[in-house]
């Protein structure tokens, strides 16, 4: 067994194999290199912006933002952001170790102790994948929502990430109460808040990864006026259950709109900083409530560049001459349902991307509508499943952007109070007698695919204002045409879903 092997197949790492290191080195003289991971990002940022005016409540123990100690953050804070009130901890694990750091001058590395430290991460791996979120604990949120939220493309390219949404819901039924929390519980899947605060910490937990192998990190954040007061106990659970960090500043300032976009910027990498300078407080807002989700991966087999080509994508606006990138799969399942066809790419050490093909005269919005892509979203796989097949894989490279204003699809599903100044509640996170209602809710998203991987980013502003095939045949999987895609965590979590129906050529 190849030292490379060990990251390849750590999930079948047998003790025997991590401890024979003779048999390591003696594979090692005779091995081919190992062609190192070039990561590529994918990262979604969601933004949740409440701008709150006055209303009746009857405050259970207001808290200055300026003294409010928890035990579940960081007390000091960061350098680059003043405002910082408390930082989240983040779960503890182990970095996946670097040959590098057990390499001595003469380049040779110790494989002993090298192989021990990988046993280390392993144990470590197992014990925080012990209890995962099921798929099933918010499949009927992904089922309804992006067939709500992808219903009307207009022929456009759209990117939805219903996993974030569900985590910026989440804390937004944290922050209200009364039927305005029950109509959020609702299309969140859960029964209470307490079953709510179960189920979007497992979600959390099960996505979360910073061990240098996969990363996947989820962050959170609650920012104040430090003119008004906010209920300790919510912004306690916000910390405990969300990872939230909180800071306090004053609202529509030029240097507390610079902490937010530096915040969403170190969050995401930079990769939506033309997006997150376009949002600001202004000095009405009293709340904003940000999520954001980074994910950093490439390809477990790479399309060869020099296979890469210009071919004919027929869009909805017309033929377009694009890059298809090529390569073949050799044991990759093609999948098939009624109206579609489908195969996936793997993402290295975990999660991989679906590409959905929809029949001759089916659209992508039809196939949505249909329901029959619901086992890819839920964690399954359609129906049919054709193994043995040599399959040529063509896919145009892309870059595609898509803004969408969400209020009236949340309203078709159910949540309808939050929207009304008469009948929104955010009594749990306000301690000040304000009434205010969420005004408009914005998600913008970008998707590039290309020889190395997928980068994805997104964001979105909740705005709340106040009143003050057969076996053995060789398959061509051409992508030249519309088409859906669907990127998945290691545990099959939907973390975004795509439309694409128009491509251009990538810079």
């Amino acid at each position: 067994m190849k030292p490379e092997d060990i990251m390849n197949s750590v999930n079948d790492i047998e003790d025997d194999m991590l401890n024979d290191v003779q048999k390591i080195r003696t594979k090692k003289k005779n091995s081919k290199p190992w062609i190192k991971f070039v990561a590529v990002a994918a990262c979604l940022c969601i933004v949740v912006g409440a701008v709150l005016g006055h209303f009746h409540f009857n405050p259970i123990e207001p808290v200055n933002p300026s003294a409010l100690p928890s035990t579940h953050l960081h007390s000091n804070a960061p350098v680059m952001n003043p405002f910082s009130v408390s930082n989240a901890v983040y779960p503890a694990m182990l970095k996946y170790p670097s040959e590098d750091a057990f390499r001595s001058d003469n380049g040779e590395v110790d494989w002993v102790a090298y192989t021990n430290a990988v046993t280390k991460w392993h144990e470590d791996f197992k014990t925080r994948n012990k209890n995962v979120a099921s798929s099933g604990d918010y499949s009927s949120f992904v089922n309804s929502t992006t067939k709500v939220f992808l219903s009307d493309t207009k022929g456009e390219n759209i990117v939805y990430s219903p996993v974030n949404v569900y985590m910026a819901m989440s804390m937004l039924a944290e922050s209200t109460g009364g039927k305005t929390r029950h109509q959020i519980l609702a299309l969140l899947g859960a029964d209470s808040i307490e079953d709510l605060r179960v189920k979007a910490n497992r979600l959390w937990l099960s996505n979360y990864s910073d061990d240098g192998v996969k990363t996947n990190i989820l962050a959170n954040s609650v920012w104040m006026n430090d003119n008004l007061s906010y209920n300790k106990d919510t912004l306690d659970i916000l910390a405990e259950k969300y990872y939230a960090s909180s800071f306090s500043g004053t609202m529509g300032s030029s240097e507390y709109n610079s902490a937010l976009h530096n915040w969403l910027n170190e969050q995401t990498g930079g990769l939506l900083k033309k997006q997150a300078e376009g949002l600001e407080f202004t000095s009405d807002m009293v709340l904003s409530l940000a999520s954001t989700v980074y994910f950093k991966g490439g390809w477990e087999s790479e399309f060869p560049e020099h296979l890469t080509k210009p071919d004919i994508f027929n869009s909805v606006n017309g033929k377009t001459s694009i890059d298809f990138m090529y390569q073949m799969l050799n044991g990759t399942p093609l999948y098939s349902d009624d109206d579609y066809s489908a195969t996936t790419l793997s993402f290295k050490n975990g999660g991989k991307m679906w590409f959905i093909l929809p029949d001759e005269g089916t659209s992508p919005e039809a196939l949505i509508q249909s329901g029959s892509i619901n086992p890819i979203l839920n964690g399954s796989t359609p129906k049919n499943t054709h193994n043995g097949h040599l399959i040529h894989f063509y896919m145009p490279k892309f870059d595609i952007v898509s803004s969408s204003e969400l209020s009236d699809y949340t309203r078709q599903l159910g949540v309808t109070d939050v929207f009304d100044e008469n009948k929104a509640d955010f009594s749990p996170i306000l301690a000040d007698n304000m009434s205010a209602y969420v005004s408009s809710i914005n998600h913008s998203a970008r998707v590039t695919v290309d020889e190395k991987g997928c980068t994805a980013a997104a964001f979105t502003v909740i705005t709340a204002e106040g009143t003050m095939m057969p076996d053995g045949k060789e398959i061509e999987f051409r992508l030249n045409r519309p088409f859906i895609f669907v990127i998945t965590s290691d545990d099959s979590t939907p973390l975004f879903v795509g439309v694409v129906n128009n491509v251009q050529p990538t810079s």
